[in-house]
């Protein structure tokens, strides 16, 4: 089976230089080329790579913040930067490798040799785990399990004054639009994001949000009751107490959601 790969950097030069160098490894695929941290965060989900090449210093969202916003176990991390004063929190957050550009390819393959190691020993470490849970399945067979292959809940992953917050859905009251920002309400704060409504609807997942205003999206498990008011217009009580108001177009899609 192929190592699947992901080259993540700003700079094009670099993108296509690493992708030259992995052609001449057979067993090594590459699945995408990635120009900024945003996108590599969204790619890493999708494409679930088994190594990366992650740029530390990039607009917006650098490599660090990219890590943090994902869900371990990370891929395996070769970090490439032309600055090495970030070396020791690379290794504290157990990279592979440290390539500093300009790197030779005797570098680069000494770093793709180290990940290739550490992949396949994860892979063996990982197939001993499933036949562990293979065999307490079989012997479980027939009798009342507590064995579980749940997966992991699903989050949210907003960046707010260079901080990286990583909100579980669950716990997202409701989404109020702010002028140019969305405001996200999380029990007894909220995070202000430059972001709109729309993408906002797009994210979060119809089985437990609803729109329900142009200025509002609601979480199902917050709604407390639906009031009817005088001028035939409703509007939703929280567990919070907050009021919100149901407009005409989005009525019957938030009724036929909760079942009403």
């Amino acid at each position: 089976m192929k190592i699947k790969c992901l080259v993540i950097d700003d700079e094009e030069t670099a993108r296509r230089g690493l992708a030259v160098l992995l052609e001449d490894y057979e067993e090594v695929e590459l699945i995408g080329l990635c120009v900024n941290g945003v996108e590599a965060i969204d790619q890493i989900r999708a494409l679930k790579p088994d190594l990366i090449f992650l740029d530390v210093q990039m607009p917006g969202v650098n490599g660090f913040e990219v890590l943090a916003s994902l869900p371990k176990p990370w891929p395996q991390v070769v970090f490439i930067t032309a600055h090495d004063q970030f070396a020791l929190k690379a290794f504290e957050v157990n990279a592979v490798d440290y390539l500093l550009k300009p790197f030779s390819d005797e570098r680069f393959e000494q770093a793709l040799q180290r990940a290739k190691a550490k992949i396949k020993a994860q892979g063996l470490e990982n197939g001993a785990v499933k036949n562990l849970i293979d065999q307490t399945k079989a012997s479980l067979k027939g009798t009342s399990s507590l064995v579980q292959n749940d997966g992991e809940q699903e989050r949210l992953v907003i960046k707010v004054d260079g901080s990286i917050h990583l909100l579980e859905l669950p716990d997202i009251r409701y989404v109020e639009a702010f002028d140019y920002y969305v405001k996200i309400h999380v029990a007894d704060r909220f995070f202000l994001l430059r972001e709109t409504m729309k993408k906002m609807e797009d994210r979060l997942p119809d089985s437990s949000f609803t729109r329900i205003h142009k200025s509002y999206i609601v979480n199902h498990a917050f709604v407390k009751a639906l009031h009817k008011q005088e001028n035939n217009e409703y509007e939703i009580e929280l567990t919070d107490s907050s009021q919100l108001k149901v407009s005409r177009n989005f009525r019957a899609q938030l009724l036929e959601r909760l079942g009403i």
